[in-house]
């Protein structure tokens, strides 16, 4: 009996038909990541060392660059497609433009809560700004990233995609890159909201002269220097909303949905305080004292709990706002090549379990 295209397994052998000029669009990108890559590794790599840390240059920096040249040869026309109406679908979501709002409102009516640090207003400012948006993002992070394979799995809407010609790595690919850009706009337009309202909340405190002037000897370096290292420190938060992301989408294909949101914020948290596992488990430089109070299984269980959370202290730089330290182009592409690495293993992941469901 001849099985017919409803009980057979369908998007997953069939080959990926890139048109001609898709990847000419495809090699001018990765021709722009390899220019990155070469400005890193000849100047970028060279912060301040009392700053940033050391000034050296390590694997995963090498492999970020890699991981995300492959992430934009992987991106074929199907799945931009499906990015496309991913990104769609999530703005009609109610919770997401009530949650949209909500933040926007904040973030106006962020200068109306200085009085509570009187004498510190503009370090209060950024500290409640950069943190309000990373709770806000985040939320949208994991609670949209594990609602947006199942639901097609739910409804056997998977069948009716992944019956066209759509591979199954093309509909993952799509689905991430639709919950990135979806997570990238919601960014932006928080950001472009609270950075105008810091902005007005120094000029009209210090006058447009005051605020834009540059005085090495002051506390800090002025209105343009605050905007600059708030953008870059929003930019790391972006860095640390597509690990969750992809944590999310992979948790969602192994566990229910209200478990796989729990273990999201479980590994945010544990991420958050990297550096104690790390200095619990004596796996840093100079750390191994650290781990005498540990033995047997329980140092076993410290370590292998330490390499599999991510890194996301390395994202979160509000110290650095509050103290006006630059935050620097090679502070940022260590944390995020890192970053991507851990990207890349989670979708890994999520393709194999994905790809031994039968559909």
């Amino acid at each position: 009996m001849v099985a017919t295209p409803a009980t057979r397994p369908v998007g997953r052998d069939e080959r990926i038909d890139v048109p001609a000029a898709w990847r000419i669009k495809q090699f001018i990108a990765i021709g722009l990541i390899v220019l990155l890559s070469y400005y890193y590794n000849t100047v970028g790599w060279q912060g301040p060392p009392d700053e940033t840390g050391p000034a050296t240059k390590t694997l995963f920096d090498q492999v970020g660059f890699i991981i995300l040249a492959g992430l934009v040869w992987l991106t074929t026309p199907t799945a931009g497609v499906i990015a496309m109406t991913t990104f769609q679908e999530a703005v009609r979501r109610r919770w997401m433009s009530a949650l949209l709002a909500f933040a926007v409102i904040m973030l106006s009516l962020s200068t109306f809560f200085t009085w509570m640090q009187p004498g510190e207003e503009e370090k209060f400012l950024r500290d409640f700004g950069i943190g309000f948006i990373v709770i806000i993002t985040l939320l949208m992070a994991i609670f949209l990233g594990a609602s947006l394979v199942p639901p097609e799995i739910e409804r056997r809407t998977i069948f009716t995609i992944l019956s066209k010609p759509v591979n199954r790595l093309e509909f993952l690919i799509g689905k991430f890159m639709g919950l990135c850009l979806t997570l990238f706009l919601n960014l932006l337009f928080m950001s472009a909201m609270f950075l105008l309202s810091y902005a007005i909340f120094k000029v009209r405190r210090e006058g447009w002269a005051g605020a834009m002037a540059i005085d090495i000897n002051a506390d800090h370096l002025g209105l343009r220097f605050d905007l600059a290292n708030m953008g870059r420190a929003l930019m790391l938060n972006y860095g640390q909303l597509t690990i969750m992301a992809a944590l999310s989408l992979m948790l969602s294909l192994i566990v229910s949905h209200i478990t796989a949101i729990v273990f999201c914020f479980i590994a945010y948290f544990g991420g958050q305080t990297s550096s104690y596992w790390e200095h619990l488990s004596g796996s840093g430089e100079g750390e191994k004292h650290a781990a005498e109070h540990l033995r047997g299984p329980v140092q076993g269980v410290v370590k292998a709990l330490y390499f599999m959370l991510p890194r996301l202290d390395r994202f979160d730089v509000r110290e650095r706002l509050v103290t006006d330290l630059p935050i620097a182009f090679n502070y940022m592409w260590k944390a995020f090549g890192s970053g991507l690495v851990y990207v890349a293993v989670l979708l890994t992941i999520s393709y194999l379990i994905f790809s031994d469901r039968e559909f």
